[in-house]
């Protein structure tokens, strides 16, 4: 680990190892399909945020621990190859790494999936380093357990940006990290767990009533609704040819951080994001499609800026 020179981002998350099929419809059992497509590819939600930032130019490092498989060391390489430091990447003996199988949707790029859960070890918070935490400008956290409320507390007391993404709500924990993150994210998975029946204005307004600077729930093909100090805005996603939507909400996030990393407006930022994962659904995987900066910028060119209300 270099005190000396910490990342802009530091993650603590799942990480896994992907396999991904392109099948024209789900088999049931009995059934057999040939999938058009194949792809292995690491993923996880702040994994696949952090390759997203290390594209787009941001230093990141990942926290967390994998097993001594061939699925961990996967995983270890595919971080390395992207550029993100996986120097606190613990390695524990004997023990499985979380594998996935992903089917796509061959017409829509929507997906399923089904995982081997890993048998390492769970980060606890005595594996965090308390200087480390604050040393980096944003913590990007994908659960809400007690090592990501510590880290969370310590980076919130230092001044370090605290994101969430929220992919799935747990109700016994989620109100505990809440106060402690500047800009939670969440899926509309978590909202309808959450807050069932709810409609996303209202379940942003519920996540703001947790004094956060920005708060959002990603919407998938209908684009976002983000609330801050200037109200509450909606915004619509981009128009491109889906071949798989995993990683989007990953690559929205990454995009999205980046953003706040260059303090511009909230608009601005949720434009930018919205572009980065728009991109990222034109290839199978969660990371074949992420783009670099001259990629998005190249992008946002072709759809001119529009207010949104």
């Amino acid at each position: 680990m270099n005190q000396d020179n910490p990342p802009d981002v530091i993650g603590i998350g799942a990480c896994t190892a992907d396999m991904l099929f392109v099948v024209p419809q789900l088999p049931t059992f009995g059934q057999s399909w040939r999938a058009s497509q194949y792809l292995r590819q690491a993923g996880g939600p702040v994994a696949t945020a952090l390759v997203t930032l290390a594209r787009l130019g941001v230093s990141t490092r990942f926290i967390g621990r994998v097993g001594d498989d061939p699925e961990g060391e996967f995983i270890r390489e595919e971080f390395r190859k992207e550029g993100v430091d996986v120097s606190r990447l613990m390695v524990e003996p004997d023990v499985f790494s979380r594998a996935v199988l992903v089917l796509v949707d061959q017409a829509t790029g929507e997906r399923c999936f089904t995982s081997r859960r890993e048998t390492n070890t769970p980060l606890t918070p005595s594996d965090l380093d308390r200087q480390e935490i604050v040393s980096a400008t944003v913590l990007h956290l994908d659960d809400a357990n007690e090592t990501s409320i510590q880290a969370a507390k310590w980076a919130k007391a230092a001044g370090v940006t605290v994101v969430l993404d929220g992919t799935h709500y747990k109700e016994e924990l989620t109100e505990s990290l809440l106060p402690w993150v500047d800009i939670p994210i969440v899926s509309k998975t978590f909202a309808q767990e959450w807050m069932p029946d709810a409609p996303p204005k209202a379940v942003v307004q519920r996540l703001y009533e947790f004094n956060p600077r920005i708060a959002a729930v990603t919407l998938g093909e209908r684009g976002c609704v983000a609330q801050w100090e200037a109200g509450l805005f909606t915004f619509p996603a981009f128009p491109v040819d889906v071949v798989d939507t995993t990683g989007a909400g990953d690559a929205f996030h990454g995009g999205f951080i980046y953003g706040a990393l260059q303090d511009w407006s909230v608009t601005e930022i949720v434009r930018f994001a919205s572009a980065v994962a728009s991109i990222n659904c034109r290839q199978l995987g969660g990371r074949s499609g992420l783009p670099t900066l001259e990629e998005t910028y190249q992008f946002l060119e072709m759809f001119p800026a529009t207010d949104s209300r």
